[in-house]
C-alpha cells in the first residue's frame, strides 16, 4: 500500500469502518441483492466544550461561516438543505450532546449521528457516524475513502475554524477553502486519507488488492489523477 508521511493534522482524526453484508443480501429484503451496509466512524478531540461547539453545528449563521449555507427547518422533524446538493431530515436533538439526522446525497441516503461528549479537560470528543446502504460492486471499486474524504474535509474545516486542534497538532491547521482544495497540500492530505481508509477496509475484512484499488479510486476521484 502507498506509504505517506505521517501528518499530525491528518492523524488528529481516528477512523473505523463497519461492513454488514447480511440482511439485504441474503433475504431479498428491500435494498435487493448485491447491496451492503457500510458505516464510517470518525472521532476527534476539539478544544471547546460541547456547549460552545453545539451552535457551530446547528445554527445556520454559524454553519455558513465554516461549512457552507444550510437552510430549512433546523429542528427535530425539520428538513434541511446543505452544500453540494445534500440534505435530509433532523431525527433527534439532545442539546448539546447528540444530533441525529438523515443525510441524503447523490450516493444515497442514510442515518448520520453526531455526538459531543465532554472530556475532563474541558474539551469535546466529537464522534461522527454515517451509515449507508451501497451497491456492493460500486463499493468494491471505490472503497470507503471516496465517501469518507468529504467528512475528513468537514472535520478539518471545523478544526481550522475553532482552532480546536491546537493542543494536538504540531503544525498549523489549513482552512480547506477552494484555493487550498486545488493545491499541493490538499493533494497530500487526500493521498494520506486514502491510505488510512484503505487500512480500515483491510481491518474490516476487505482483501488488500481490493483495498488498494479503492485507495487509487479515492485519489482519482478527488484529484482527477
Amino acid at each position: 500500500m502507498t506509504v505517506t508521511e505521517s501528518s499530525p493534522v491528518v492523524d488528529a482524526v481516528r477512523r473505523s469502518l463497519e461492513i454488514d453484508e447480511q440482511d439485504p443480501l441474503k433475504t431479498g429484503a428491500p435494498g435487493g441483492p448485491g447491496r451492503i451496509r457500510v458505516t464510517l466512524a470518525l472521532t476527534t478531540n476539539l478544544a471547546l466544550a460541547p456547549t460552545r461547539l453545539w451552535p457551530l453545528l446547528t445554527s445556520p449563521r454559524e454553519l455558513a461561516a465554516w461549512f457552507g449555507p444550510v437552510d430549512g427547518e433546523l429542528r427535530e422533524g425539520g428538513r434541511f438543505g446543505a452544500p453540494g446538493g445534500a440534505g435530509g431530515r433532523i431525527l433527534q436533538v439532545q442539546e448539546p450532546h447528540r444530533l441525529g439526522l438523515t443525510w441524503q446525497q447523490p450516493t444515497g441516503e442514510g442515518p448520520l449521528l453526531l455526538r459531543l461528549d465532554p472530556e475532563d479537560d474541558g474539551t469535546t470528543l466529537l464522534a461522527l457516524r454515517h451509515t449507508m446502504l451501497l451497491d456492493a460492486a460500486d463499493f468494491a471499486r471505490t472503497g470507503p475513502g471516496a465517501l469518507a474524504v468529504g467528512w475528513e474535509i468537514t472535520l478539518l474545516a471545523l478544526a481550522a475554524h475553532t482552532d480546536g486542534w491546537h493542543a494536538t497538532c504540531l503544525a498549523p491547521v489549513p482552512v480547506p477553502n477552494p484555493e487550498w482544495l486545488q493545491g499541493p497540500q490538499s493533494a497530500r492530505y487526500v493521498r494520506a486519507w486514502a491510505v488510512r481508509w484503505a487500512a480500515e477496509a483491510i481491518a474490516a475484512g476487505i482483501d488488500e488488492t481490493t483495498a488498494r484499488l479503492g485507495e487509487s479510486e479515492t485519489v482519482r476521484r478527488h484529484l482527477g489523477s
